[in-house]
């Protein structure tokens, strides 16, 4: 597991643009005893050696809760690093395929690092800047390995960016032309609230997606670990509630991007770092941020309540933090109102996430 772990550090040694990842977390987030995921789903690791050194790794894994949503003849894989030898990425992706045909699965769908709302979608697009928290990054020589080896696309994910700077009084005025009669609130967070609207939230965000491409609903183990994971994250300014009376229908969230510090961490986590984390979470001016969630209640949606999210989190940001540079991801492709009322505020495509699929 050291060796499928520290993998990376071979691959990546000339990529100025990598951001090394926290081993302490990624550990336990393989691990069958500690990582949510294996709550209602099963993996298997591979790792290939070339010439007597660790050279590839790869994930197979099969997930219960989209067999019972979708079908049970899909299996997935992850995790995807090689060095660029073409038969060791084959020799991989035969790895995977056959411990999942062992399981009665005929199709290999991926990258998926476990789920749809963990790290996903191998870039294809945009490879020359350093992704943002949560993001992937690969080398532009995996998508030749996929390609040869008949995978073909399933589908995109988009990332846009918003780096301008623009007169914010008839931005205002679009928030207050939206919600107009539609007795609505728009707040932002409330740190005495946040436990209080938790329960709101998981069920707000299994709403909200339920409609969105291989979505599967979030166990509450699943949930609570992303809960813990950005709780020390959230600054109330950058976290939208909209609220019919006390009842949220529509919420968002922007992070500082804190993927800058992390990578000069190199995937070391020490006390000092934790604070250093937070200190930058909490405190410290935002240069870089990244959009993270936008959800509404279905019975709210088709009344532009995402653009007012959008604009109010655009307004204040702009307000109150120097910011520079705004990432919005992952949007699905199919999403086209939300990209259009990002790119109402200026934002612009600049990386792309695909996942790909073949029968096996």
């Amino acid at each position: 597991m050291e060796e499928f772990l520290r993998l990376p550090w071979r691959i990546y040694q000339n990529d100025p643009f990598w951001v090394p990842p926290l081993l302490e977390h990624q550990r336990a987030f393989l691990d069958p005893k500690q990582g949510p995921f294996f709550e209602n789903g099963e993996a298997q690791y591979f790792l290939a050696y070339y010439e007597g050194r660790p050279a590839g790794r790869i994930s197979a894994h099969i997930n219960r809760l989209y067999d019972a949503r979708y079908d049970r003849i899909t299996g997935f894989f992850g995790f995807f690093e090689c060095i660029q030898e073409p038969p060791v990425a084959a020799a991989l992706f035969e790895a995977a395929a056959a411990w999942l045909r062992e399981r009665g699965r005929t199709r290999l769908l991926g990258p998926l690092s476990f789920s749809i709302y963990d790290e996903v979608g191998l870039l294809v697009e945009g490879f020359d800047s350093i992704p943002a928290m949560f993001q992937t990054h690969n080398p532009a020589y995996y998508v030749q390995f996929l390609e040869e080896l008949a995978f073909r696309k399933t589908f995109d994910f988009y990332a846009l960016r918003l780096t301008q700077r623009f007169p914010l009084e008839p931005l205002e005025a679009k928030i207050e032309e939206i919600l107009q009669g539609q007795n609505l609130r728009l707040e932002r967070l409330n740190p005495r609230d946040l436990e209080r609207r938790r329960e709101e939230v998981y069920e707000l965000f299994n709403e909200a997606w339920s409609s969105n491409w291989c979505h599967i609903p979030l166990t509450r183990k699943q949930f609570n670990a992303f809960y813990e994971e950005l709780k020390p994250l959230l600054r109330p300014n950058l976290v939208k509630l909209l609220l019919d009376g006390d009842d949220l229908v529509a919420f968002s969230i922007v992070l500082p991007d804190l993927n800058p510090l992390v990578k000069t961490f190199n995937g070391r986590l020490s006390l000092w770092k934790k604070l250093r984390l937070l200190y930058a979470a909490k405190y410290q001016p935002v240069k870089k941020a990244r959009a993270l969630v936008l959800g509404v209640r279905q019975r709210y949606q088709g009344r532009k309540l995402h653009h007012a999210l959008i604009l109010k989190s655009y307004v204040d940001g702009a307000r109150e933090t120097p910011l520079e540079f705004v990432d919005l991801s992952l949007i699905p492709e199919n999403l086209k109102h939300y990209i259009r009322a990002f790119r109402f505020v200026g934002a612009e495509h600049y990386k792309t996430f695909r996942i790909f699929e073949k029968e096996i």
